[in-house]
């Protein structure tokens, strides 16, 4: 593999202009982000329904705990039973669905379009040829992720795929480094991949598995034959921030360009807690590393996971994801990533949901008093005024140090807000029904609130 020139296209080290540099063809201190490009998705490809074979995650087993003891209090090797009884706590919209077809990643790209998330961050178990490259139930997302980024370039969406880097059996320093590889080559010339200057997004899962010292051999710059740093392969690495002190014993000596938090309850972890983000904020500022935390509506996973009530998190109507956005806004980070635009099982979605009787002994919670498309609502405006802050705060910057740059960084980002207002409207998806649910042909209102019927119910 050609080893290229290993330097900063901007020539500056700042936060500030590493953050303005993401997905801009240009990398002057005057780039402007679209909000949509500010908002990261976590997003599945993991679930089937019979007619594209069998079904998948939706009839997931419910889960051991690793005590003994404490797992025979509970029910075990139990299967849910789609469509009536699935694994989730929630019913989508458009019923259990495949994500192989086609018209529901359609439906999904206009979803997120129209919403403001411009980043989806794919997990990925690794290329199919490998063995052990798949999830629990044994799926692998490598074609599945290549028929997302053929529809993106088929509809000329404006959403891009960041790469979310999942701990597959056996994953090393050498499989890692065979994987960036691999997709830099696949993708190489592909413009729906996100990309940070020309680098390849990835989000790294459970990245201090490995321990720091293979991370640096992978991401320092001349650290050896596996450094990509400065190669074809090389990369805009965000490592998963867990316990408090990971900063400085797993990102700072990895080598990542960033972190983030991924969790939607506080029982989990240290970064998972929100009232810790200002600590970790000053630290990335400290250190020249990008801060995207997570944010989630909320955590239920007690069907698969009966025993893990404790770390259960209530979405308060909608109180507990406005209150995430709030603090994000506040602490001033560029980008925050949400989990989950569609883990059902953990039930994170903000992915629309609907009210369903019980059925099979299966009950379900919803969005009640609100509407199916609640949580989308709040996510495009809480992007829209992250977007709004971070100007701000730029032009702020620039006016204090040079009148004339600020002055021009503002026209720019006029021009640019009067296209990405137009790019909105023709992105806008209709909101309609389908994959592999049954629907009724509902479509979402302006208010995030569902007219004329729903789907899947």
């Amino acid at each position: 593999m050609k080893r290229a020139e290993h330097r900063s296209k901007c020539g500056t080290s700042s936060l500030l202009s590493l953050a303005l540099a993401l997905l801009c063809s240009t990398c002057g201190r005057a780039a402007h982000i679209p909000a949509r490009y500010r908002v990261h998705a976590f997003y599945y490809l993991w679930y089937n329904e019979p007619s594209t074979g069998q079904w998948a995650h939706w009839d997931h087993a419910v889960l051991p705990h690793w005590d003994p003891a404490t797992a025979a209090k509970y029910p075990q090797g139990i299967r849910f039973e789609p469509p009536d009884c699935l694994h989730s706590p929630f019913y989508p919209l458009r019923g259990p669905y495949s994500s192989t077809s086609q018209e529901l990643i359609r439906q999904h790209l206009e979803e997120m379009a129209k919403y403001g998330i411009g980043i989806l961050v794919a997990s990925w178990w690794g290329p199919g040829w490998r063995q052990g490259s798949h999830d629990t139930q044994l799926i692998n997302t490598d074609d599945r992720i290549e028929q997302v980024i053929r529809e993106i370039d088929a509809t000329s969406s404006p959403v891009r795929v960041a790469f979310h880097l999942e701990p597959y059996e056996g994953r090393s320093k050498q499989s890692v480094y065979e994987d960036l590889v691999y997709l830099s080559h696949k993708y190489k010339d592909s413009s729906a991949v996100a990309r940070v200057n020309g680098r390849i997004l990835y989000y790294v899962y459970d990245s201090y598995r490995l321990p720091a010292s293979d991370w640096a051999e992978l991401l320092a710059l001349n650290a050896g034959p596996l450094s990509v740093r400065g190669t074809t392969a090389d990369g805009f690495f965000l490592g998963l921030w867990l316990e408090k002190d990971d900063g400085d014993k797993n990102i700072l000596p990895g080598g990542f360009d960033g972190f983030y938090t991924y969790f939607s309850t506080e029982a989990t972890s240290y970064a998972s807690n929100p009232a810790n983000w200002p600590d970790m904020q000053r630290w990335a500022q400290a250190h020249q590393r990008l801060f995207v935390p997570s944010l989630g509506p909320g955590y239920h996973d007690g069907k698969i996971r009966p025993w893990n009530m404790a770390a259960r998190r209530e979405r308060e109507g909608s109180d507990r994801y406005k209150r995430l956005w709030e603090l994000a806004i506040d602490l001033g980070v560029h980008f925050v990533s949400i989990t989950s635009y569609n883990e059902w099982g953990e039930g994170t979605q903000v992915e629309p949901a609907v009210p369903r009787p019980m059925r099979k002994d299966c009950a379900y919670l919803d969005y009640e008093p609100h509407g199916p498309f609640e949580f989308l609502r709040i996510t495009r405006e809480g992007g829209e005024r992250l977007a709004a802050a971070a100007q701000q705060a730029t032009a702020a910057a620039l006016r204090g140090g040079d009148k004339e740059a600020a002055e021009q960084e503002q026209q720019e980002e006029e021009e640019e807000d009067e296209y990405a207002d137009g790019e909105e409207e023709d992105a806008a998806g209709s909101g309609s029904c389908g994959g592999g649910g049954a629907g009724k042909g509902g479509k979402a209102g302006g208010d995030g609130k569902q007219e004329e019927g729903s789907c899947g119910a």
